[in-house]
């Protein structure tokens, strides 16, 4: 467990109840982003008609669950995250069948909460003693690292990947190539806003985890990447309703007819 501390003003060390940090702020965005795709009715509504908008299901689980290792320092469960996470650019890509890896996505969440629920309920973690104080302390550090980069391929799989091709694919065919698995978000306000965000949040938090380093004295976890992911949802709200309010959700067929 992150044991996330404080020192108020008599000098008395407190715990920090909530813990924030980047685990929250990505647990929160995640659990969000679920609630959005998964209980809103409109999410029914657009999946009903194109199936590949459910790639944000694979989307949400990603995030969440690496939000989630941030709260559980054992090297496996961060390594399940990390791993996780490399489903991410998979998705991103549109090389495969997008509701089959939010399967796999489900799955490995599964093993990552049954591995903490037995690590929690043993009062060890898997590893511990097998590793070296070190080592144990770099695969903390570094699965998490890894698993933040993934999740900011969201980003670079749209922007270097995607919207380069989506014109010429679409002209060629609605179908073709990455369009098979992942519908056309050129125009989508709430993509760019929300890709160039987390571009954003791997800065700052890589910028935070260089400050903390292994973060050997638990001392409190800086909250600008808390605060950047709250910012990304209220930002990617906004672009929505902007949207809405000028090209519309309707644009596919007007700029591609």
């Amino acid at each position: 467990m992150n044991n996330d501390v404080s020192i108020s003003k008599d000098g008395v060390h407190k715990s920090n109840k909530y813990l924030i940090g980047p685990g929250l702020g990505l647990v929160i965005m995640g659990f969000a982003y679920i609630l959005w795709w998964f209980a809103g009715p409109w999410a029914w509504e657009v999946i009903s008609t194109d199936l590949r908008w459910v790639h944000n299901w694979a989307y949400a689980i990603i995030i969440f669950n690496v939000g989630l290792a941030w709260y559980q320092k054992s090297p496996l469960s961060r390594l399940i995250a990390m791993v996780q996470s490399f489903m991410l650019p998979i998705t991103g890509s549109g090389s495969y069948n997008t509701l089959f890896l939010t399967l796999i996505c489900g799955i490995i969440l599964i093993i990552w909460v049954l591995v903490v629920l037995i690590e929690r309920t043993r009062g060890k973690v898997f590893l511990e003693g097998k590793l070296s104080r070190r080592g144990f302390m770099w695969l903390n550090m570094h699965s998490l690292i890894i698993a933040w980069l993934l999740i900011a391929h969201m980003g670079l799989m749209f922007f270097i990947v995607r919207l380069p091709m989506e014109a010429e694919l679409m002209a060629f065919s609605r179908n073709a190539g990455y369009l098979r698995y992942l519908p056309p978000e050129s125009l989508e306000f709430a993509t760019w806003v929300f890709d160039i965000g987390l571009f954003v949040f791997l800065g700052v938090v890589l910028w935070e985890q260089y400050k903390m380093g292994y973060n050997v004295k638990n001392e409190p976890w800086p909250r600008y990447s808390f605060y950047i992911c709250i910012l990304i949802m209220i930002s990617s709200l906004i672009a929505l309703l902007i949207q809405e309010l000028t090209i519309g959700f309707d644009w596919v067929s007007n700029v591609y007819s």
